[in-house]
């Protein structure tokens, strides 16, 4: 669709001289213009794909001889095959799993929806700026008005944010094995099928609980968008002071923008946190279409108020399994400034 966009709007912009051939613009006549003002964009959309989230090992039986898999550690079968009903091949993550002479291992099964792994939002309105000159060339048959070149380099700051929550039911299994008097290696240990090490009893005293809790999400997507325009313009004198405009032509974004993401879920004992960032600088390009209402105070000063419709390709990104996509292909501006001719 760009595509069709762009090369519509470079035939037209090439056109457009051969297509008016007025007169030239009278000597008299003010031929340059500047305008300057802020300038609100909408319909910026923030597409986001996150990884689901999902459920931690099973624990397995509460039985000895098998393996058993935790959100904070695992307790496995060992090489001698458990003899004696140890096993060295253990792990843990945190210290607090140490209570008196057991460590205890959780488990938190969800019962709660998934988040949607697809998401897409807009962020209304993003704000920035627009600096416009235009250079008249000739005018309009029977001299209703003028038509020239135009260019025009913008600034928006771009904050697209999608923040998800769902609640349901979480089950958190916790299983103690007996350390038996042995000194348990300090946190983030993590034994081996062939050992030796530290010995753990393998049967575990199990124990469930089912409580109420939340998974959450918050994506964001943050930067600046600069847009360089190049377009043919044509001016109606609607009265004295009173001009109608309209334009079309070419853009030009280069586009720094930056995406993150953090993420919550029940884990075995409490929840767990996730986040990530990446940052990217693109050049984005389409076409646009424009038009707007001036008044003119005196000769040289004046007040406007416009639109534009605008379609750029996209900026894609990732961050380890995530991925966030920028997307003004139909993006709508509303400007309001004030004008110099000379």
């Amino acid at each position: 669709m760009n595509r069709t966009i762009l090369s519509t709007a470079l035939t037209l912009v090439v056109a457009a001289p051969i297509i008016v051939h007025g007169q030239d613009a009278s000597e008299s006549e003010d031929l340059n213009r500047f305008s300057f003002g802020p300038r609100l964009g909408f319909n910026f959309k923030g597409d986001f794909h996150l990884q689901p989230i999902g459920n931690a090992p099973n624990p397995g039986p509460a039985a000895g001889g098998v393996n058993h898999g935790y959100n904070d550690g695992y307790v496995n079968v060992d090489s001698s095959g458990n003899a004696g009903g140890q096993t060295w091949n253990w792990g843990y993550q945190n210290s607090s799993q140490v209570v008196g002479d057991t460590m205890q291992f959780h488990s938190a099964q969800s019962q709660s929806p998934s988040l949607p792994a697809n998401q897409s939002v807009t962020g209304d309105p993003q704000a920035g700026v627009e600096l416009v000159y235009q250079r008249v060339l000739g005018h309009l048959p029977s001299k209703t008005g003028v038509w020239g070149l135009e260019t025009g380099f913008g600034y928006t700051d771009i904050d697209l944010r999608d923040n998800r929550t769902v609640t349901g039911l979480t089950t958190v299994t916790t299983d103690a094995y007996q350390l038996n008097g042995s000194l348990p290696p300090g946190a983030g240990y993590q034994g081996t099928f062939q050992g030796p090490g530290t010995l753990l009893g393998d049967t575990p005293t199990r124990t469930t609980a089912t409580s109420l809790t939340s998974q959450t999400s918050q994506q964001r997507l943050s930067g600046q968008l600069y847009t360089m325009r190049l377009a043919t313009f044509a001016e109606w004198n609607l009265a004295s002071k009173l001009k109608l405009a309209a334009s079309l032509g070419l853009t030009l974004a280069p586009a720094s923008i930056a995406y993150d993401f953090t993420e919550t879920s029940p884990s075995g004992g409490g929840s767990a946190t996730t986040s990530g960032h990446s940052s990217k600088v693109g050049l984005l390009y389409g076409a646009y279409v424009g038009c707007s209402l001036r008044y003119d105070f005196t000769r040289h000063f004046g007040a406007f108020i416009g639109g534009q419709f605008q379609s750029l390709s996209s900026l894609d990104q990732t961050s380890g399994t995530h991925a966030a996509r920028l997307d003004p292909g139909a993006t709508v501006y509303g400007t309001i400034g004030v004008a110099y001719s000379f």
